[in-house]
């Protein structure tokens, strides 16, 4: 695939698989600006569960454009290829472990690091940033979900059918999106945006991702993350919650929080220029830790 409509002006791109330890290979996207030196730090960006990185150009082309971005494509993403005859883990720690794992390896040692995401993958860098580890100057967070909680009809339906049973099942779960955790009204691009990473999905993995995520929390970790986050709202976005980021953000201990208008914008050039200008004036120094009482 060509990557280059993601990149910012004179970028060279390069794609390939990264494998980790338990054997599965992650679709890395390497965007390297022409001005990029150790100097300047990394991007290291996780996009969210099954999410596609079309989704992402706006924000790619600008922050490609000032930093080296290495985008990491998660193990649930049709990308990643999965040892055949092996069991692997799908839950939230080993989501934790792949970002480790790539870190280590592919952000060189003496580099100073920013590690971005959404969605689930911001949840996975929060629980990356939980432990122990080699640490981002900052993380800015669009998103993050504080928990997985499916309806209870879903969470006896997906482990009961084998995952070919996903296609007669798949317009049930649009519709629950649509009309429960979607604005259709206001927000038709995020609703087709979520149907077509829907229809892109591989069975298999988006079943036993689903299984292990479920039930997840990740309140009882935040007062760990000791790294400077910006988390970024959207005013109409229904699937993350706005009160949850907030509440989430009173929860860590160094953090802000910037809204946005929707979740349109937290996916475009504008959301793409916030991260450059917090990353670039430095503006994570001034997140201080909170007084606890």
């Amino acid at each position: 695939m060509d990557y280059s409509e993601y990149a910012g002006k004179g970028c060279t791109v390069k794609d390939y698989h990264f494998t980790v330890s338990d054997g599965v290979a992650l679709k890395i996207i390497d965007f390297i600006p022409k001005r990029d030196n150790d100097r300047r730090p990394v991007i290291f960006f996780v996009a969210g569960w099954i999410s596609a990185i079309s989704g992402w150009k706006g924000v790619l082309k600008i922050i490609s454009a000032e930093y080296r971005t290495i985008y990491l494509e998660t193990r649930e993403k049709q990308s990643s290829i999965v040892p055949r005859n092996r069991k692997v883990s799908f839950a939230m720690d080993r989501l934790s472990a792949d970002i480790r794992e790539a870190v280590e390896k592919l952000v060189p040692a003496r580099r100073g690091f920013v590690m971005a995401g959404s969605s689930l993958g911001a949840t996975a860098i929060l629980e990356y940033l939980a432990q122990e580890g080699r640490k981002p100057l900052c993380a800015v967070l669009v998103g993050p979900n504080a928990e997985f909680r499916f309806p209870r009809f879903l969470g006896r339906v997906i482990p009961a059918f084998p995952p070919s049973f996903y296609l007669v099942f798949k317009p049930v779960v649009k519709w629950y999106l649509r009309n429960f955790r979607l604005d259709k009204k206001n927000e038709q691009e995020q609703v087709k945006k979520y149907e077509a990473t829907l229809d892109a999905a591989d069975p298999y993995k988006l079943k036993y991702n689903a299984i292990a995520i479920r039930n997840y929390s990740i309140w009882h970790i935040l007062s760990a993350v000791t790294t400077p986050v910006l988390v970024i709202g959207a005013a109409l976005d229904r699937l993350h919650g706005n009160e949850a980021l907030k509440k989430m953000v009173d929860t860590l201990p160094r953090s802000g929080y910037r809204e946005l208008a929707s979740n349109k914008e937290t996916h475009s050039e504008k959301a793409g220029e916030l991260i450059v200008e917090f990353v670039g004036r430095r503006d994570y120094l001034e997140l201080q830790e909170r007084r606890r009482v």
